[in-house]
């Protein structure tokens, strides 16, 4: 009998990020009848916080440039950098989807599937670990509601594979 125990998907909390954003642009499609594009920057003052890796976001540092496909599923495809604590800068990809929709009673419906996949470039030492490590998020998008509100953000939660 083989070990099958080796298969089992085994994951850890590694760190959330809070990012908030500048501005949202859509450019519309670029080929009639194809999907539209559009440009979400990254703002100020945005965290990161969890076990194994604690920072902030450089601001005006990057931002994601999805595509909004006409099957309503939106691909993610952000770059931005991580300063950590110790002031290593990390480079990030994440790539993912969003789909479906949260309804939300007097409130802006957004996407209830909201999983990524990041890549990063980080410099040798105590976060080198994330060069090669596989890491999965789970993300949430938290628009302004009033002009009283907590800015336009997102929070993500990544998690090792271990």
């Amino acid at each position: 009998m083989q070990d099958n125990q080796s298969l089992d998907l085994k994951f850890e909390h590694a760190f959330d990020i809070r990012i908030n954003f500048d501005r949202r642009w859509t450019t519309g499609a670029i080929h009639e009848g194809g999907p539209n594009h559009g440009y979400t920057s990254i703002g100020e003052n945005s965290l990161v916080s969890g076990p194994r890796l604690s920072g902030k976001l450089v601001d005006y540092s990057g931002a994601d440039w999805p595509v909004m496909r006409t099957d309503g599923v939106v691909e993610l495809n952000a770059h931005y950098m991580i300063e950590a604590d110790d002031g290593a800068l990390i480079y990030i990809r994440n790539l993912g989807y969003v789909h479906g929709k949260l309804e939300r009673p007097g409130k802006e419906a957004i996407g209830s599937y909201f999983r990524c996949t990041p890549y990063f470039r980080a410099p040798d030492g105590p976060h080198e670990w994330l060069n090669r490590t596989v890491i999965v998020g789970v993300g949430q998008r938290r628009p302004q509601i009033g002009p009283d509100g907590e800015p336009d953000h997102s929070i993500f939660r990544y998690y090792a594979v271990v």
